[in-house]
């Protein structure tokens, strides 16, 4: 019966922070008609206020206390200097190799990306915005509400984990659909598996992908807006 709670309330907990994301990007777009940086700064606070609001609320549902599922202190500075050498490492492999060997400024996620950052520092300042606020929500989501409650649902059973990961290397792929294939790849192997990698590596703990998250986003923004 426990689990059953539990688990009702991580999916509770997932449908209702991407309702909140949907409904903030369309009243911001729709309602206020924001463009660009503005839009994303502010989508960004959304995801992380009110999907930051629907996360706790899923946790108290599932009787699960923040620090479990790897909000906490505990070795906060070593997790993001972890976190920040993998961010850096991906971004060489990637705009220094795998990117330029596979289409460049045409791939689908570099046009997607470039359109939504602008040819302006307030488009870029928003993104990094949105860089640094909507990442945090979706380590909060993906690894903290989804990995962590999952494992403490199956009490952190191998299968649970392995499951859980698989879940979240599909969401947070299709997630990113918007970048067309190159973009669902990338996103999958990155922000699905790696960094739900960097989570169990890391003992359950947060710090070390929200900071592996924002800092290849920021890096990302920065350098599709230099160069492409």
């Amino acid at each position: 019966m426990k689990r059953f709670r539990q688990l009702a309330a991580i999916l509770f907990g997932l449908l209702a922070w991407y309702a909140v994301a949907i409904a903030a990007d369309f009243f911001l777009v729709g309602v206020w008609g924001l463009t660009s940086g503005t839009r994303f700064a502010m989508l960004g606070a959304a995801e992380l206020i009110l999907g930051g609001g629907v996360i706790i609320l899923a946790l108290r549902l599932a009787g699960i206390r923040p620090a479990e599922i790897g909000w906490t202190s505990h070795c906060i500075r070593s997790d993001v200097l972890v976190g920040l050498m993998i961010a850096v490492l991906f971004a060489v492999v990637q705009f220094a190799v795998i990117i330029p060997a596979t289409g460049g400024a045409g791939r689908s996620d570099i046009v997607a990306n470039a359109a939504q950052i602008g040819e302006t520092y307030p488009g870029l300042f928003g993104m990094l915005l949105l860089a640094l606020l909507g990442s945090t929500s979706e380590e909060l989501l993906f690894r903290g509400l989804l990995l962590g409650g999952i494992a403490i649902a199956f009490k952190a059973g191998t299968t649970a984990r392995v499951l859980a990961t698989a879940i979240v290397i599909v969401l947070f792929a299709l997630s990113h659909g918007y970048q067309g294939w190159a973009g669902i790849v990338d996103t999958g192997f990155f922000g699905g598996l790696l960094l739900s990698a960097i989570y169990w590596w890391r003992d359950m703990r947060l710090a070390g992908p929200i900071a592996a998250h924002v800092g290849w986003n920021i890096i990302a923004s920065i350098i599709i807006f230099s160069i492409y």
